[in-house]
């Protein structure tokens, strides 16, 4: 396994800008990212921060739901992408950002925004586990009260020793720039946090956690 280095995640990032993100035959992938959606329950009223926003897909989605949407990533070569987009559908509710999962508010201040949901799809598993609970109590101190987290990604429901003839089709590099977690990991991270939190296993290697915060 190798070391994290968020810059060579960039790197990787960037050279795969205006290119397919997913190939055809990682359906599962596309099928998370779009349950997580649906598990952000999002209304008029919401505003969301999307980490990890990548070229803004969902973003700009939830733009059309939203009072409001942030979008961060650490490749601005992706965040150039996300706000053209943005701008050719004429949308003034949502912004792009530079921020990362150890500094969200690298440009912006987050906490002016009283963000009520967070998604994070198919890019918290970059970090290694220290940092991903460090990142979840960041993440948590940038929510407002009711408000929800929603992971859509990499996680360990069984050895992933047993799949790893599945490692392409759900993602998963096998340990180069991808340290998924323990599924009871997240969740234990996040119950620490006070949350109330669900699973939903989509593969023995990928799953969704929704996690909710009363007022």
């Amino acid at each position: 396994m190798s070391k994290y280095s968020q810059e060579r995640i960039v790197q990787i990032f960037d050279k795969a800008v205006g290119k397919k993100a997913i190939a055809s035959h990682q359906i599962i992938p596309q099928i998370t990212g779009q349950i997580a959606f649906e598990r952000l329950g999002l209304t008029a009223q919401d505003v969301l921060l999307d980490v990890g926003t990548g070229t803004g897909d969902k973003a700009i989605r939830a733009a059309h739901i939203c009072y409001k949407v942030i979008g961060i990533d650490i490749s601005k070569k992706s965040l150039e992408i996300a706000s053209k987009k943005a701008l050719e559908e004429k949308l003034d509710n949502v912004f792009f950002a530079y921020g990362s999962f150890k500094e969200p508010c690298r440009e912006l201040d987050l906490a002016q925004y009283r963000i009520t949901k967070i998604l994070a799809v198919y890019s918290l598993h970059h970090l290694p586990d220290r940092l991903k609970k460090k990142t979840l109590g960041t993440l948590t101190q940038l929510l407002h009260r009711p408000g929800r987290i929603v992971i859509g990604d990499l996680m360990f429901f069984e050895d992933p020793d047993r799949h790893s003839h599945q490692f392409d089709e759900v993602g998963y590099d096998g340990g180069d720039t991808d340290f998924p977690s323990g599924v009871e990991y997240l969740r234990n991270c996040l119950s620490d946090l006070d949350a109330k939190v669900r699973v939903e296993r989509i593969h023995p290697l990928v799953g969704i956690i929704v996690a909710d915060w009363s007022p």
